[in-house]
């Protein structure tokens, strides 16, 4: 059963994600989000008849269960591309979307070299738009030098970057959500 118990969908519990969607008709295959996040499980009833595949030359990671980066990789990536009809109907059912996998099975981290290479191949893939759900916390709020180029690389090429600001409520900063460039969001 949908989440709000009713049409099918959350849409009506963000102001003005509805009209959105039905002006857009859930995003245009012309469109590519790239979700850098944990392995997605590309079998998972919410995808099926979604464009959905891993970047070439990404890292392979496994999508089993128990796997705690795969099943965060596969819920983010259903808010997105969870088809109409399903149990989870994704805000972008209709785009491109390309899986870039970082978050180690084992520590739940990645390294910001990792993560700057990932947003490197997301812009090699096309990408209109990418999603980290992850960021680093950082005292000054500057990234490495490899992934403060991969950012300012993404501003460049005209690419969305939506970073993670944090879920514990802290007053800090995260890299790279804290670039001027990037669109912050936190929990």
């Amino acid at each position: 059963m949908p989440a709000d118990g009713g049409t099918g969908s959350n849409f009506d519990l963000l102001k003005g994600l509805r009209e959105l969607y039905e002006v857009t008709g859930g995003g245009s295959s012309k469109v590519t989000v790239a979700v850098i996040d944990g392995a997605v499980d590309f079998t998972h009833e919410v995808f099926k008849g979604a464009d959905l595949r891993t970047a070439l030359g990404a890292n392979t990671m496994s999508a089993e269960a128990g796997n705690k980066m795969a099943e965060h990789g596969t819920h983010v990536a259903s808010i997105l591309f969870g088809q109409p009809g399903t149990e989870v109907e994704g805000i972008c059912p209709g785009v491109r979307g390309v899986i870039i996998p970082v978050y180690d099975a084992a520590s739940g981290s990645a390294p910001q070299l990792e993560v700057a290479r990932a947003i490197e191949l997301a812009i090699e893939e096309g990408a209109d738009i990418i999603n980290f759900s992850g960021g680093q916390y950082s005292d000054t709020g500057v990234a490495d030098q490899w992934l403060s180029d991969a950012v300012v690389r993404c501003a460049e090429a005209g690419v969305l970057l939506i970073a993670a600001a944090g879920n514990d409520g802290c007053e800090c900063l995260h890299v790279p959500a804290a670039a001027a460039s990037a669109l912050a969001v936190g929990a």
